[in-house]
Order: structure tokens, then C-alpha cells, then sequence
């Protein structure tokens, strides 16, 4: 572990140095497009991520004494995107996760202030704001609160309209055709995001925002075309997803039917403060006799730019700073998430974390972040007949490149 901090601390020294070894706008100018005479652009985007995950504390299973979370360093994401616009609003997004080996949005864009943007192909749905329109470029911490990995649906191929005409509101409405590009998360249904800014200034911003849609698992087959019985799952990570171990999990629920999902979000940006929050539920049917089953949770951030500057904002969501020195922007962060996936019979667990965080950005496309995680998990085993309880402490580092 500490060799492996201490080559972050010099990656980060060699970042320093090369401030002042080339000019300041080496951190910022990156030419990755290019536009033609008659209004064509063309370019590229990538997101690239490299992590430490270090455990403490709780590590093994009560039931058996296995090691269920284990020291991690590699690749978190190393997401790379080509896209192409044209002078009268059409274009395209293609985008591929090489560490994953998954495809990430790909879709057709067409719009204009008058009648809203229509985007037709694979981006991420709606509920779930941390998730769902906020990029994984800019979030306040490493991975995403308990309660929006487990509510959230993931990417699915789908259409959407978004329309910003009428001033203080955002509104978009989507369709998801069930399935992605990645031939997973079959499922279709309506969605809905409703954003109200009552103030939207530069470095002052107030976001509400509500979230809905309804999924119907639908029918699948399996690849030698036989029917399969649909099955929902709701689950999540300790906030540190290099590890595949969830703490909490509903487990496959079988002969699933409709899942309504619903979001409240909120965020107040004031200068150097952003505070943010969501509140989110779901609720699952069945085709057979069992009953409806219901969980959630929420989580509620504050974060600080000890060097003065004030988060983005833009389309309803938060974005990275841009920062005023030559050193970058500093930022101190905590968090606070719950998820309760026990109800009826079904014995998902319960879960909350708390995590403090700081993040130093170098310019617009270099972000170094930092977390400490304590989770307190506690989920019912069948093996001990008992509920046991698993909470580790969890030491995170990222070095990230985005542009």
C-alpha cells in the first residue's frame, strides 16, 4: 500500500512540476477537434480513470471466513468517444469502454432552441440524477452514493426529447425499447425528468429536480432462442467498484413485471459551496403470487473549493471547476448515503456510508481525488439463519485524464 501511495504522491509532484515547466495552457488547450470550413467538427473524447481501492476493517464473510474484498489497483474506466457535428444540428456519439470492454453512449443527436434536442440510440436513463445526467467525468467522489447504484436502470437503448425553452425549466422525456448495445438489461418503459431552477446565475445555482419512469422486464430469451423467466435486482457496491462483493442484495427476483422508479434531487451551488442531495425509491411487481417489494435510500453531500472557485452548472447538471491558479483548484467534500433493500421476505439488507473526500484539479482535464470510506452493512444470512454485520473501511485514490 505504501508503495503504491507513494508513486501517486510522485505522479502527482510530476504534475506540479510540469506547471511550471510549460505554460499553463498545456493543462487547458487540447486540441481533440477540429471544425472544416463549412461548419463540420469533428473530435474526440475520452475518460480515463486509474484507482486504488485499499481495505481495512471487515474484509471476510462471518458465514465462511472467505476474503470478499481485497486490495485493488488497476483501471476504473478508460472510455473513448468519437463524434461528429454538422452545421444544421445532427450528430453523432460513438463510444466504447476498453476497460470494460462495454459499449457507453452511442446515440444520433438532432435539435435546436425552438423544438428541443431528440437523441435516438444507447445513453444512460433518467432516475437517478448522480447517475443518470451527471458525468462520470465530474462527480464529487470516486463512484456514486448506495442508494443510486441500486435504483438507477444503467444505459438502454431508448429515444429522448429535452426542451429548455420556457425559462427557469428542463423537462425530458425518453422511452427505453428494452435491452443495450451490450445485449443486457432487457427491459422497456416511459421516463421523465423534470428540473426547476428557481435561481440560475454564474457561481449561484438552485436545481430541484423529479425523476420517474416504469420498466416491464418483458419476456427474454436466451441464446438458443428459449424463453426466459424475467427477473429483477437491486444491489450495490461499497462505493468502491473496482470490487464486484455488494454488501446489499435483493438476489434475482423472478417473475418480475413493472418497476417504478422515482427520484427527488436538489442542489444549491453558492460560490464555493455545493450541497447536493436525492431521495430515491422503487417498487417492483410480480407475475406470480409474491408480494410488491419496495426499498430505497438517499444521500446528502457538501463540498468545499478551498481556493474560492465555484462548480459548473449547465443543462441540469453539475459539472468539474475550472480553476483560477496556476497551482489548480482545491476541493474538501463529505458524504452521507443510505439504502434499505429488506422488505417482506425479501432480505436485501441495509446499508450506509460515510465518506470524506478532497480533489485537486490541474487545469480542464487532469483531476487527482481522494476518499475515505466507512461502511455499515447488515444483511440477513441464510447459512447462519441470523443477520451479520460487514463494515469495512475503505482508503481510495484516482488519477484521472478527461477531455
Amino acid at each position: 500500500m505504501q508503495s503504491r501511495v507513494r508513486a501517486a504522491v510522485a505522479g502527482a509532484m510530476l504534475s506540479t512540476y510540469a506547471i511550471h515547466a510549460h505554460a499553463y495552457d498545456w493543462l487547458n488547450d487540447w486540441r481533440t477537434r477540429f471544425k472544416t470550413d463549412a461548419g463540420y467538427e469533428f473530435g474526440s473524447k475520452g475518460n480515463f480513470q486509474a484507482d486504488i481501492n485499499d481495505y481495512s476493517g471487515d474484509t471476510t464473510n462471518p458465514a465462511g471466513g472467505a476474503k470478499i474484498l481485497e486490495d485493488q489497483t488497476t483501471w476504473r474506466r478508460k472510455e473513448l468517444y468519437a463524434y461528429a457535428k454538422a452545421p444544421f444540428g445532427v450528430d453523432a456519439t460513438a463510444g466504447y469502454d476498453l476497460q470494460s470492454k462495454l459499449w457507453v453512449d452511442n446515440f444520433f443527436h438532432f435539435g435546436n432552441n425552438k423544438i428541443g434536442d431528440f437523441r435516438l440510440g444507447q445513453f444512460k436513463t433518467l432516475v437517478g440524477w448522480e447517475e443518470g445526467v451527471i458525468s462520470s467525468t465530474a462527480t464529487t467522489f470516486l463512484e456514486r452514493a448506495l442508494p443510486v447504484q441500486a435504483v438507477n436502470m444503467g444505459r438502454r437503448l431508448g429515444v429522448d426529447w429535452t426542451y429548455q425553452g420556457l425559462p427557469h425549466w428542463l423537462v425530458t422525456l425518453g422511452y427505453q425499447s428494452g435491452g443495450d448495445l451490450n445485449g443486457d438489461n432487457d427491459g422497456h418503459g416511459p421516463s421523465a425528468h423534470v428540473v426547476f431552477n428557481p435561481l440560475e446565475e454564474k457561481n449561484e445555482v438552485v436545481h430541484l429536480g423529479v425523476a420517474l419512469s416504469r420498466e416491464n422486464r418483458g419476456t427474454t430469451t436466451d441464446g438458443r432462442g428459449i424463453a426466459t423467466l424475467p427477473t429483477a435486482r437491486f444491489r450495490a457496491r461499497p462505493e468502491a467498484n473496482l470490487t464486484s462483493t455488494r454488501l446489499v442484495d435483493s438476489g434475482n427476483l423472478k417473475n418480475a413485471g413493472d418497476i417504478d422508479r422515482f427520484g427527488l434531487e436538489g442542489a444549491w451551488i453558492h460560490g464555493p459551496l455545493l450541497a447536493q442531495g436525492e431521495y430515491l425509491r422503487f417498487r417492483a411487481d410480480f407475475s406470480d403470487v409474491k408480494p410488491t417489494y419496495t426499498g430505497g435510500g438517499y444521500y446528502l453531500l457538501a463540498a468545499w473549493m478551498l481556493t474560492g472557485e465555484s462548480r459548473d452548472y449547465k443543462a441540469g447538471a453539475v459539472g468539474n471547476v475550472t480553476p483560477a491558479h496556476r497551482y489548480g483548484a482545491i476541493e474538501i467534500a463529505a458524504r452521507y448515503s443510505e439504502v434499505d433493500l429488506n422488505d417482506g421476505t425479501v432480505l436485501g439488507g441495509m446499508q450506509h456510508d460515510w465518506t470524506l473526500g478532497a480533489n485537486w484539479y490541474l487545469g480542464s482535464h487532469l483531476k487527482f481525488q481522494v476518499n475515505y470510506v466507512h461502511a455499515y452493512s447488515n444483511k440477513y444470512n441464510a447459512a447462519l439463519k441470523r443477520s451479520i454485520e460487514i463494515d469495512p473501511r475503505i482508503f481510495e485514490l484516482r488519477t484521472q485524464v478527461y477531455f
